[in-house]
């Protein structure tokens, strides 16, 4: 209980710093893989470069290329002029919630997403890589065609039950989020040669990309972001030094306190007992000393069995068994013998 406190916080502090870890773990090896990941065009050599590799697959691979559906693109519903091969429609609550100091605070709560695509490829020219599993992508760059926001008529009913359950709502959000046709994306991942057909899939080398920014920008993004977080781990690794610190220096001046008390006892238990011997009558008979040291005279009587056969300080050290009868011992009691 001395140091729950700092226990506590330490331990919220460890638990940071591991995400922390972890995190900065992702960011390099991201960043590592991408540096290493070779950058092929589209063009008509990219097959036989597939085919020399083992299982005509390259792990991790960086390619360019135009956004181009395999069949008839995809209709947006809110804006129909807007065509492509990935939609992407969520519907948001806004609400606001009194916390536990009792002040509002606005949230937004996610009720529902719906998702469509359709094959499409990176294509240069005439030449094509087809995309498979693009929600999938750690990163996926899509353009917001639609962001409506309706607020919400409350009633006093409302208004009252919201007060006292301590959740409001303020309006639905619905957006639409389209991966147009043309789009210009770069596409980092598995390339594999299937038959006739390139595919670019999801990789276990590292995370598949679908952005706008080049191979250069995003092994910057993941270098700065790898850079933020070790600034991080510094600051809660800095915590834990001192928390650990504080704790083991406390530890330290209980230890050290512990230990002075411990001899102040020890030095007032010798005092006492060299008193005591003082004040004992030198020729006792053997009837009068203690049954197990046979030094010290009968000072303690043992219940509920009755018998006065301990001195003081080996009394202490027994508290089972009577050593006369074998009896439990439930108390001890000072004994007075004339």
């Amino acid at each position: 209980m001395d140091f729950l406190h700092e226990s506590v916080a330490l331990g919220v502090d460890l638990v940071i710093l591991g995400l922390c870890v972890r995190e900065y773990i992702q960011y390099k090896r991201t960043a590592q893989v991408l540096k290493t990941a070779p950058q092929y065009g589209i063009d008509g050599d990219l097959k036989s470069v597939v085919e020399k590799h083992h299982d005509k697959k390259i792990p991790y691979a960086v390619i360019r290329g135009t956004v181009t559906p395999i069949g008839v693109p995809l209709r947006s519903n809110l804006v129909p002029s807007v065509s492509g091969v990935l939609q992407i429609v969520k519907l948001h609550e806004h609400r606001v919630t009194r916390g536990f100091a009792g002040f509002w605070t606005e949230h937004h709560k996610l009720l529902h997403e719906t998702a469509n695509e359709m094959p499409f490829e990176l294509r240069n020219q005439e030449h094509g890589v087809e995309i498979m599993d693009a929600l999938k992508a750690a990163i996926l760059d899509v353009d917001m065609v639609y962001d409506n926001y309706e607020p919400t008529s409350l009633s006093v009913m409302d208004h009252v039950f919201g007060f006292f359950s301590g959740v409001r709502q303020r309006g639905l959000q619905t957006t639409e989020e389209v991966l147009r046709e043309g789009s210009f994306l770069t596409a980092v991942g598995e390339l594999e040669l299937d038959g006739n057909t390139l595919r670019m899939q999801p990789s276990t080398a590292g995370p598949l990309f679908l952005t706008t920014a080049t191979k250069s920008m995003l092994i910057k993004r993941f270098e700065d972001a790898k850079g933020a977080t070790l600034i991080k781990l510094i600051v809660c690794g800095s915590i834990s030094i001192i928390l650990v610190s504080f704790i083991a220096k406390k530890m330290y001046k209980r230890r050290k306190q512990l230990k002075e008390e411990a001899k102040i006892r020890d030095r007032l238990e010798t005092e006492r007992r060299e008193r005591r011997a003082k004040s004992r009558p030198q020729n006792m008979s053997e009837d009068q000393l203690c049954v197990v040291c046979s030094t010290n005279p009968k000072e303690v009587i043992l219940l509920p069995c009755g018998h006065v056969c301990l001195c003081e300080d080996c009394a202490q050290k027994i508290s089972i068994a009577c050593p006369v009868c074998r009896g439990k011992i439930a108390a001890k009691a000072a004994a007075f013998i004339s």
